[in-house]
């Protein structure tokens, strides 16, 4: 234990000095200016952040339910739904997410009224989607089929044979993955950008313009993806503990 804590404050140390040594070469030829930025913009900030936090929040929840129905189709003895599982996780797992979500909002909005906020939900939802389901199709496959005999044994039907016993068992096996692809949806919710959603990355991009302080906009925006995402590594690493099966 002692020396993990050593292994890891020494990591964080020679991790932190590189990254003081690179600042230092970089302020070299660029002149920072913390005092501009992002102090003077920090409601700015604020609202990107909160609009980053929105978007993400509804996607995972989206992605989740997506990746459930659609993990669970995969292992059921339905042909036509496992063919339709299958066609969706190739289509979205195939096709970069910029694209999808130039598809969703230019593609469906000539098509209905779709806002940017709801396109990049949808966007982010679908694409990820494709991810969890595989993530819980693993989960459910790696059970072992004596429990699924047992059920069957006992009289449970299908509904409460994943319910009860499939599902969250694979949960717990598949937490380490779920975590990863919770943290790369938040990334990924960047490129809601491109269609001018006033998320975090586009309120970066639209201060280092107006200000002359790219370095310190990318920057502060760089801090605040890093402190969700972090807080979401911890919550991950929590969760894993607590519900290990092992």
């Amino acid at each position: 234990m002692k020396n993990n804590f050593l292994q890891k404050a020494i990591s964080s140390f020679l991790f932190f000095f590189l990254v003081c040594l690179l600042y230092i070469e970089i302020s070299k030829s660029y002149p920072f200016n913390w005092t501009k930025v992002p102090f003077n913009y920090i409601l700015l900030y604020l609202k990107g952040f909160y609009m980053t936090l929105i978007i993400s929040c509804f996607s995972m929840f989206f992605a989740m339910i997506i990746g459930i129905i659609f993990g669970v189709i995969k292992t059921t003895k339905n042909i036509i739904l496992k063919e339709i599982s299958n066609i969706y996780t190739t289509i979205f797992r195939n096709i970069p997410l910029l694209v999808i979500i130039l598809i969703v909002y230019y593609g469906m909005g000539s098509i209905m009224d779709i806002s940017a906020i709801i396109g990049s939900i949808i966007s982010l939802s679908l694409f990820e989607g494709a991810y969890i389901s595989e993530i819980i199709r693993g989960g459910i496959e790696s059970i072992s089929k004596g429990q699924i005999e047992a059920a069957k044994t006992i009289g449970l039907n299908d509904f409460y044979l994943y319910t009860d016993i499939l599902l969250p068992q694979a949960f717990r096996m598949t937490l380490p993955s779920l975590t990863g692809q919770f943290i790369s949806l938040v990334k990924d919710s960047s490129l809601a950008s491109v269609i001018a959603l006033q998320e975090l990355t586009m309120v970066g991009r639209q201060i280092a313009t107006s200000s002359f302080a790219s370095f310190e906009s990318y920057i502060t925006v760089a801090i605040l993806y890093f402190s969700v995402n972090a807080f979401l590594q911890v919550l991950g690493k929590y969760f894993e503990r607590r519900y290990s099966i092992i």
